[in-house]
């Protein structure tokens, strides 16, 4: 990724010059991942009971 990629992706997500300052590279990737996740539909959603076997 080359550092204008990266400017745009943080543009993107709303996130400032001055935010970067608190923010790592991977939680700024993190971040992205999760934004182009949102609109994912899951065949399947856990509930709680999946939650209590794991």
């Amino acid at each position: 990724m080359t550092t204008p990629l990266f400017l745009l992706r943080c543009v993107e997500l709303g996130i400032s010059v001055r935010d970067l300052d608190l923010l790592t590279i991977g939680l700024v990737l993190d971040m992205w991942t999760e934004k182009t996740n949102d609109g994912v539909k899951y065949n399947r959603i856990a509930t709680q009971e999946d939650f209590d076997k794991f």
